[in-house]
C-alpha cells in the first residue's frame, strides 16, 4: 500500500515537475507570453492614442477640424506633418505636393504662404468620405504649424514628422524655434524616417523626445541589436508599420529600453493585438475606436 502511494506522488511530482519545466521553457522562448506576463505583473502605466493626422477617419487630415475632433474624442497626442514653403514657413500638409489634399497642383516648396492659403484643403475629403461628409469641410484652409500652436497650446501633446528634409533644409531649425516661442517643449515629440534629420534636431535641443519611423516590406521579428543601439543614442522609441510586426518584435525593442508606437492601425481585431502585445501607444485615424479599445482591455 505505501509503494503504491510512493508510485503516485512520484507521479504527481514528475508531471508538475514537466509542467514548470514546460512553462519555463515557453516564457524564455516566447516573447509573446513574456510581454504577457510582464503586463499582467508590471502593467504599462499608460498606452497613448496618437490621432494620425488628427481624427483623419473623420474629418479631412491635417486641418483644424481633424485636430479639434481628436481632442474631442480625448487623444493624447495630435500627428501632423511639416513641409516648408517657398518663403520658409512651416506648413501643416502630409505630402511633398499639394496635389492628393487641396485643388491645387504643384509641390509645397514652390508656394509661398499667401499662395497656399488660397487653396481649397477640405472638399477633396467631402467628395472621397460622403459618410463623413461636412458643408464646414468645404474651403478648409492649410494651417500653418504656428496655427495650430496658437489654437491649441498646451491643451494636447504633438507628435510633429519632419517630412522630407531634403526638400526642406533648415527645417529643424525652423521647428525647434516655433516649438520654443510658444514654450512647448514638454508638450511636443518629434518623428521622422530620416536618421540624419532626427540628429540634426537632437543635437540643437535634446530634450524632445524623437521616434525612428520605420517601414518593413517583410514580417520581422528580431531587429539587429546594433540598429537598436544606434537608435538609442538620439530617440526614444521605434515607429514600425504594423502590418509587419509581432510580439517578438515588440518584446525586443521594449526590452531594449526604446518604446513602440506602430502605425496606422484603424481596425479593431489589430489594436487588440497592439494592446495585448504591450505597444506604448498607437497611430490611428479613429481615436475614438482606439480609446475604446483600451478601455475594454482594462476590464
Amino acid at each position: 500500500m505505501q509503494r503504491i502511494q510512493n508510485s503516485k506522488m512520484y507521479f504527481v511530482f514528475i508531471h508538475i515537475f514537466l509542467l514548470i519545466l514546460l512553462c519555463t521553457s515557453m516564457y524564455a522562448y516566447s516573447p509573446w507570453i513574456r510581454t504577457k506576463v510582464k503586463g499582467i505583473l508590471e502593467p504599462a502605466d499608460k498606452v497613448y492614442t496618437i490621432a494620425h493626422r488628427g481624427a483623419s477617419g473623420y474629418a479631412p487630415e491635417n486641418t483644424i477640424p481633424a485636430f479639434e475632433l481628436a481632442i474631442d474624442m480625448d487623444t493624447d497626442y495630435i500627428e501632423l506633418d511639416i513641409q516648408l514653403t517657398k518663403d520658409r514657413v512651416p506648413v501643416v500638409i502630409h505630402d511633398e505636393t499639394i496635389n492628393r489634399t487641396t485643388n491645387g497642383m504643384g509641390y509645397v516648396k514652390n508656394f509661398t504662404l499667401e499662395q497656399l492659403s488660397k487653396l481649397d484643403a477640405g472638399s477633396w475629403f467631402n467628395e472621397q468620405y460622403p459618410m463623413f461628409a461636412r458643408d464646414k469641410y468645404d474651403g478648409l484652409r492649410i494651417p500653418t504649424l504656428e496655427e495650430v500652436f496658437e489654437r491649441f497650446g498646451k491643451e494636447v501633446d504633438y507628435m510633429i514628422e519632419i517630412k522630407d528634409p531634403a526638400l526642406n533644409p533648415n527645417i529643424e531649425t525652423i521647428l525647434n524655434e516655433q516649438i520654443e516661442k510658444y514654450n512647448l517643449s514638454d508638450h511636443v515629440s518629434i518623428h521622422s524616417f530620416s536618421e540624419a534629420s532626427l540628429r540634426r534636431l537632437h543635437s540643437i535641443n535634446p530634450e524632445i523626445p524623437l521616434y525612428q519611423i520605420v517601414w518593413y516590406n517583410i514580417p520581422v521579428y528580431k531587429i539587429p541589436e546594433s540598429y537598436i543601439n544606434r537608435v538609442k543614442t538620439y530617440a526614444v522609441g521605434i515607429s514600425p508599420n504594423f502590418q509587419r510586426i509581432n510580439p517578438s518584435y515588440v518584446a525586443q525593442v521594449k526590452n531594449s529600453g526604446l518604446k513602440v508606437f506602430p502605425y496606422t492601425v484603424n481596425y479593431q481585431v489589430n489594436m487588440d493585438k497592439a494592446v495585448i502585445w504591450g505597444v506604448d501607444g498607437v497611430h490611428t485615424n479613429f481615436p475614438d475606436r482606439f480609446n475604446e479599445v483600451i478601455k475594454n482591455n482594462k476590464k
